[in-house]
């Protein structure tokens, strides 16, 4: 049967919350219990071989579910958003033409809102003279300059922007200010949602979510964190390619070259995973009055009947 309600909007699924909160288990269920398939919607799963930091689901924990959207990239290659749009809503379309349910999964707020809101994004090509202008600004002002600027032409862009993160900055100037001097924020949003979606939030209190992180980090260190990072600089790449300035990648080349130890390591990821919390909630907002909730503080298994009974029951009616 293919998802659809009566008025042939394709029905979809989005489970989505801040690191840690369990929405690979989540999805996978929903998945298995309604017959769905998994996009991915978390930019760090993008990129082959960069599995331990990223999190990226095993076979074991994806049960057989087909997901959509992980390894796809190599590390220095980039990802636009128009261009995770365009891919992203042929592979839903896939999905759903084959009967399935697509169940979006991540953390990645600017993409979700993308395809849950219709956006419509222009196709801004990466400009020379500018990024050479904030480059050579970096050097001579700093990071500080860079993020003010930001921050005075895009400050909703940059309140979800490692602002520490040199690349990230000036990229998201470049992204924010195209040619003609435009936002990218005056994007167009289709005039009614193009799908029937049911957003399903997960929620953890804030320390139980920090001992989670700090826990994750112990079975990174035991999984191979290290080697993972080790056979990426082995391979040509550096800090200076565009996926390994993430989270757990930078952090751990500062220590494989010496300038801190691999207990600073791990500590610099706990302090930039949490940055990160904070701003994937940002993007989602407890009174958001499209977000159903769930607590996974306490009971996850428990709550996580509760999604599948709440999700089950909007789909069964529509």
């Amino acid at each position: 049967m293919i998802h659809q309600t009566s008025s042939s909007k394709p029905k979809l699924v989005a489970v989505i919350g801040a690191t840690a909160t369990g929405k690979t288990t989540v999805g996978v269920e929903l998945a298995l219990r309604l017959d769905g398939e998994v996009v991915n919607v978390d930019s760090r799963l993008f990129y082959r071989t960069m599995d331990v930091p990223t999190a990226k689901p095993s076979s074991e924990e994806t049960k057989g579910v087909p997901h959509h959207l992980i390894d796809i990239l190599d590390p220095d290659e980039h990802f636009s958003l128009g261009e995770y749009l365009r891919t992203a809503r042929s592979v839903i379309s896939c999905v759903t033409s084959r009967g399935k349910l697509p169940i979006l999964v991540g953390g990645s707020g600017q993409y979700i809102w993308a395809i849950i809101e219709g956006w419509e994004v222009p196709e801004i090509e990466p400009n020379v003279e500018l990024r050479t202008e904030l480059e050579s600004r970096l050097g001579t002002d700093g990071i500080e300059s860079l993020a003010q600027q930001l921050n005075d032409t895009a400050p909703e862009v940059a309140k979800v922007t490692d602002l520490k993160n040199p690349r990230r900055v000036i990229r998201a100037i470049e992204r924010a200010v195209s040619d003609s001097g435009e936002s990218v924020s005056n994007r167009s949003k289709a005039n009614e949602p193009p799908f029937d979606h049911f957003i399903v939030g997960l929620n953890v209190e804030r320390s139980v979510l920090h001992t989670r992180v700090v826990d994750r980090l112990a079975a990174m260190k035991a999984s191979g964190w290290v080697a993972e990072v080790e056979g990426l600089l082995a391979s040509g790449y550096s800090d200076k390619t565009r996926a390994l300035s993430g989270i757990g990648y930078r952090q751990m080349i500062d220590h494989l070259e010496g300038r801190h130890d691999l207990e600073e390591a791990v500590r610099l990821t706990a302090v930039a995973t949490n940055r990160l919390i904070r701003q994937q909630s940002n993007w989602f907002k407890q009174d958001d009055a499209r977000i159903n909730w769930f607590d996974m503080t306490d009971d996850a298994q428990e709550t996580a009947k509760s999604v599948l009974t709440s999700v089950s029951n909007w789909h069964d009616n529509k």
